[in-house]
């Protein structure tokens, strides 16, 4: 089998290519936020904090509301899932026989051939089936995934309390930090 050099030239430049996106660098983004000197912006600023203090708590009552209102929904919802899991679950067992099936015709198939010394009495390696198994569904995991769709829980509350912030007189300064597989500093 000849190789041309160009599948040579772009297998190298795959892996190479491949082993670069490993060590890509790791940002992460800080924020502070730097208070005004003068005591009628700390003053507003505490009138800031104030509102978010508040605007949290409502966000975090209107969420346990919701959350609460999806009680019979989460049970409808976890007797579907639990119907699918038994289908997936047989689906799954069929599947896995099927594959063991074939497993063992490959043993019988290859009766005096493919060992050195004649017939080999066992049946050689067994690999895992290539499919998972399906996982069985929870309570918890089915409301998570309702909680997560249909509840809010970020309500915008560090957003209007960093414009109130800004409008105080206050500075909010980001700064994005490499903080893994960091190229070398110049």
């Amino acid at each position: 089998m000849r190789l041309s050099i160009f599948n040579v030239a772009f297998a190298t430049m795959l892996l190479l290519g491949g082993l670069a996106g490993c060590a890509t660098p790791q940002y992460q983004t800080t924020v502070r936020l730097i208070p005004p000197g003068d005591a009628q912006g700390r003053a507003c600023i505490q009138d800031c904090e104030a509102r978010k203090t508040a605007c949290q708590s409502d966000c975090q009552v209107r969420y346990q509301a919701c959350a609460a209102s999806l009680a019979p929904e989460v049970e409808a919802r976890y007797v579907e899932a639990l119907k699918q899991y038994e289908l997936d679950l047989k689906r799954y067992a069929t599947a896995l026989r099927h594959y063991e099936m074939q497993l063992h015709l490959e043993w019988l198939r290859s009766f005096p051939y493919h060992h050195p010394f004649g017939w080999d009495p066992w049946p050689g390696h067994y690999f895992p089936p290539p499919y998972p198994e399906p996982e069985m569904p929870t309570r918890e995991d089915v409301r998570a995934n309702l909680e997560k769709t249909n509840c809010q829980a970020d309500c915008g509350c560090l957003s209007a309390y960093d414009a109130c912030f800004v409008g105080c007189g206050g500075q909010r300064v980001s700064e994005t930090v490499c903080v893994k597989n960091c190229p070398p500093a110049r």
